[in-house]
């Protein structure tokens, strides 16, 4: 063997010495991860160095830079992406096109108490990620849903900031109990109540709108939301499950150097549609026509003088980083405020959010945490969700006569000589303000005991309190009840407070032809709530309006009069819920797969006869795709079969509504409010499931086709005893039940996919058929709902629970013209004539990238049913004319004479259908700017950008509900109650980022 010299020596040693050193030394890699099909970058990418606890996460852009050794690879991993190891070669730019995973089968979903491959799903899931989301803050997160998911229906029936949202999941299934469906955040159940102390028959303005409960969320800080739509899906919360179930995920951190994320906007506002009431001329007109004498004089739009134009603000920042994959934070903090359409409104919020992730003991210890703390502060305009017989600022506004001033020259108030309440005196005299603050905390730890068993457990807490000042100075007058030159105070506080810990074992094991996945758990939750109310008129001073105190009254509650102070305070008993559940998954050979549930529950809150009550549910799913018969078929990408049968409850209902429940009135004397019932038990909803998943022209089109059948069995109803019992009300399960029955579809396609240009639009139908069956009532009304409010209208109903019928059918006399001499010809007797139930729902999504600039829009409308238009009846009717009020236009060219009476019928009835460009975006995205500033975009966008329909009221988007449990009335769906009007906004925002 031959020896080497020294100079040989030498020269290798310093070879490889270069070689080392050329192969260990360090360079930034940047670069952009973008998908395959769309061409758009892919926020969220995890970006990690092979072999190091080095790793970093990709923008929104997509765009990521990471420090790495020249001849080392990038690991890059997504859900619903598969996995890319790259080597760099000694590279500084590699950039990363990402391949969806065959139409993202195997993306990992929530499925509740865990995790699922797609493919392996076999229940009705719809999720939305933040890929998905419009780039503009949405004001709560469940309207990010809004006409992106089959099956949902979204309301936003009121434009006042911060109202609440109602969600149905396949139609109405019940008929006092919530409809709502259950919100499980970063897997923690919500209370779904708002803080915000709800007054109630305040000077006669009745129900003052609700707030949001999910108020206290970041939308910016949502990563994906789930929605779990069948019973399959949603029994495994058992008693809470069915209405369907929302699981919202917030972002977390990734790890790598401190990450900063920065956005603004500001937006700008106006009316949805103008009031449909005469302008000056057209009323001078109609003063001719009609020989009525309230011509003043001047011309005057009196609906502008209640509405304000402001720039709405919002600022957000996030900062996230983390020394490795086993440690990684995020704090984002949010301002946010937002001026309402309305004189006197507003909602501001202020929420900060801290989670963080840690692993320990080689990766077999996960410890995870989130705290979010907000603030809100609300300015509440006096708009109810009752017409009342002297209104509200709107009603008060539209009926306004358009030749009168509200204000004289010198500033002074005018005073209509017919006794209407001047709008803005009303509003100047009117202050109204509530604080809510809510803390949101959860806590994790995962411990793998085997590779393939972990033990995890939750715990989750939330406290929230609520503050509110309510005052009508004593100057005011023509308002009636008991502000009018008196004055009138009320104070309210609310805290509410809810928490959870489960614990759950989790078995997964993968062989040849066989996967398993098996859960066990306990869970324990409990909610409490209540409340204090104060109320007086009759203050000392009782100054005109141009001496007003420099105070509230509300500050001051102790200088009204005591013999006119009203102290009320109630504290709901504590609910307790105590559940054991467990869930097998099995995929056979990747062809089938069944998965099985089942939860018992155990709760307070029905009758001692029935506490416990249990939840099973079973799916399968065929792989048609995946069988031998269809290799070589082409035309599909991916076939599969889903069939599926679960039993879920509903306990959305008064807490204490099975005992006896009492209050003091006020001479100190005991009333029942609540008899006990000791079988009362839950609503149980039983429901079928059938669906093809399939992605064809590959993969360019994909959908789903469901249809299903729900059963409401047991429906909950607050019913009466019979004389002489005392008064109060007894909640019972009634012997009928609610039918559900329809189908949905849902498809995504991509039209056009290249280089620079992409363009994917998307569309889904729903069909829901609502009915309650009770034979033993025959064709009478169970019940009359529908609580008309106004003049000549008050206490009159005009809906029905009733048997083979829609739930709140509308039930009134049929209008059929006017006789001869002007007077309306009404059967006379009430029939069933319309559904206030959408019949069909629409959504529609475009996504359009050229280069830099995108374009999204995002419709939605919903078909075939009715509305009744209380204010058309109650405030603008063509006899109040002869009052000096304004009417509307739709009145003015119709055979009826002035002194036809107010009474309800078909008349008012008009059909609901609309279809509403919800959201439309366009963003250009700048990109780079200096070495400090990365991906730089800015954007501008509308909302509610325009409306097709020919309803005449302010929105066909009604779903009001305007009784509390305890009343004599139900939620009235499909009832115009002259509430806060819907508004058109325009948003102008950036976004960027800072490393």
């Amino acid at each position: 063997m031959r020896k080497l010299t020294s100079p040989q020596l030498l020269s290798l040693l310093v070879a490889t010495c270069l070689f080392i050193q050329n192969s260990f030394s360090q360079s930034t890699v940047s670069g952009t991860v973008t998908d395959q099909q769309s061409q758009k970058g892919i926020p969220g990418v995890s970006v990690t160095v092979k072999g190091t606890n080095v790793g970093t996460v990709t923008d929104n852009n997509g765009a990521y830079r990471i420090s790495a050794a020249s001849s080392g690879s990038l690991i890059f991993s997504s859900v619903g992406y598969s996995r890319m190891e790259i080597p760099i070669s000694g590279r500084t730019t590699v950039d990363v096109i990402m391949v969806p995973t065959n139409a993202s089968l195997s993306e990992v979903v929530l499925i509740g108490y865990g995790t699922a491959r797609r493919r392996d799903l076999s229940g009705s899931y719809a999720t939305v990620t933040a890929k998905n989301f419009n780039v503009v803050p949405s004001a709560t997160p469940d309207q990010l849903l809004q006409g992106r998911v089959p099956g949902v229906q979204i309301t936003v029936a009121s434009g006042q900031p911060g109202a609440p949202t109602s969600v149905k999941i396949r139609g109405n299934n019940s008929i006092r109990a919530g409809t709502n469906p259950l919100y499980v955040l970063d897997g923690v159940p919500l209370d779904g109540r708002s803080a915000r102390p709800t007054f109630t028959n305040i000077s006669g303005l009745n129900n003052l709108p609700e707030s949001n409960p999910l108020n206290f969320l970041n939308p910016a800080d949502i990563e994906s939301i789930t929605v779990l739509k069948d019973a399959s899906a949603s029994a495994i919360y058992g008693s809470r499950g069915a209405n369907g179930v929302i699981l919202i995920t917030t972002r977390s951190g990734a790890s790598g150097p401190l990450k900063i994320d920065v956005g603004t906007s500001w937006t700008v506002s106006g009316l949805l549609k103008k009031p449909d009431v005469l302008n000056a001329g057209q009323y001078r007109s109609a003063l001719q026509k009609y020989n009525a004498k309230s011509d003043s004089g001047a011309t005057f739009t009196p609906f502008n003088e209640i509405i304000q134009h402001k720039v709405a603000q919002n600022y957000s920042l996030a900062l996230s980083g983390g020394g490795s994959e086993d440690a990684r934070y995020k704090a984002s903090f949010y301002v946010s405020r937002t001026p309402g359409i309305i004189r006197k409104s507003a909602f501001n919020k202020y929420i900060g959010n801290f989670n963080g992730s840690f692993r320990f003991l080689d990766q077999k210890l996960t410890m995870s945490f989130g705290l979010t703390a907000a603030s809100t502060n609300e300015q509440i305009a006096p708009v109810s969700n009752d017409v009342g017989s002297t209104g509200n600022l709107i009603s008060n506004a539209l009926q306004w006569n358009p030749t009168l001033p509200m204000k004289r020259s010198d500033g002074s108030y005018v005073t209509n000589p017919n006794g209407q309440v001047n709008p803005l005196i009303f509003s100047d005299a009117y202050n109204d303000h509530a604080d809510v603050t809510t803390l949101f905390g959860y806590l994790t730890a995962g411990y793998k005991i085997l590779p393939s068993l972990e033990y995890r457990l939750l715990y989750g807490a939330n406290q929230s309190r609520g503050t509110r000042g309510l005052e009508i100075q004593g100057w005011i007058t023509g308002t009636g009840g008991n502000a009018d030159g008196k004055g009138l105070a009320a104070i309210g506080a609310t805290q509410l407070a809810s928490q959870t810990i489960s614990h759950t074992l989790t078995y997964t094991k993968q062989s040849t032809g066989l996967g398993v996945t098996a859960l066990v758990g306990y869970e324990y939750g409990k909610n409490s709530y209540k409340t204090q109310f104060t109320s007086v008129y009759g203050f000392n001073y009782n100054l005109d309006v141009n001496n007003l105190i420099p105070v509230h009254y509300y500050d001051n509650i102790q200088a009204g009069a005591r013999a006119n102070l009203t102290t009320s305070s109630s504290y709901d008993p504590a609910v307790e819920l105590q559940s054991y559940f467990a869930r097998a998954q099995l995929n056979f050979h990747e062809r089938y797969s069944l998965s099985a549930s089942f939860r018992a529950d155990g709760s307070n809150k029905f009758g001692k006869n029935n506490k416990y009550a249990y939840f099973p549910a079973v799916a399968g799913k065929w792989h048609i795709s995946s069988e031998n018969f269809m290799k070589g078929a082409g035309f599909f990408d991916d076939l599969g079969l889903r069939v599926g049968w679960g039993r879920t409850g509903n306990q959305s209902f008064p807490a204490g509504a099975a005992v006896d429940r009492y209050r003091y009135t006020s001479n100190g004397s005991l009333s029942v409010i609540n008899f006990a019932n000791p079988n009362l038990k839950w609503e149980t909803v039983e429901s079928t499931n059938a669906g093809i998943d399939f992605a064809i022209l590959h993969n360019r089109l994909t959908g789903s086709l469901d249809v299903f059948m729900k059963k409401t069995k047991d429906p909950l109803f607050p019913g009466t005893l019979s004389a002489p019992a005392p008064s109060g009300i007894i909640w019972e399960n009634l012997p009928g039940y609610i039918s559900n029955k329809g189908g949905e579809v849902g498809l995504n396609g991509v039209v056009i996919s290249k280089t620079n240009l992409h363009w994917n639009i998307g569309a889904n139908l729903t069909y829901v058929k609502n009915k309650f069956v009770y034979p033993p009532i025959g064709n009478s009304p169970l019940v009359l709902t529908g609580q008309l409010n106004g003049k000549g209208t008050s206490q009159t109903w005009v809906q029905a629970i009733a048997n083979d019928q829609p739930i709140d059918v509308f039930f009134l006399r049929q209008f059929h013209g006017f006789d001869k001499d002007g007077f309306a010809i009404t059967d006379g007797s009430a029939s069933y004539a319309g559904d206030p139930n959408p019949r069909y729902v629409v959504g529609i999504s475009s996504e359009l990238d050229l280069k830099k600039l995108s374009v999204q829009i995002n419709m939605h409308g919903a078909y075939h049913y009715y509305i009744y238009n209380n204010t058309l009846q109650s405030v603008t009717g063509l006899g109040f004319i002869t009052n000096g009020s304004n009417i509307s236009k739709q009145l003015i060219n119709t055979e009826e004479n002035i002194a036809n009476p107010v009474s309800a019928s078909t008349r008012y009835m008009q059909k609901g259908n609309f279809m509403k460009l919800g959201n439309a975006t366009i963003r250009y995205r700048v990109g780079d700017i200096g070495n400090v500033i990365r991906n730089f975009s800015v954007y501008v966008s509308g909302y509610n950008v325009f409306i097709i329909t020919k309803y005449k009221g302010f929105d066909p988007e009604v779903d009001v509900s305007k009784t509390d449990f305890f009343s004599t009335g139900i939620p009235s769906i499909g009832i115009d109650y002259v509430g806060y009007p819907s508004i058109r906004s325009f948003t102008f925002g950036l976004n960027f980022s800072v490393k």
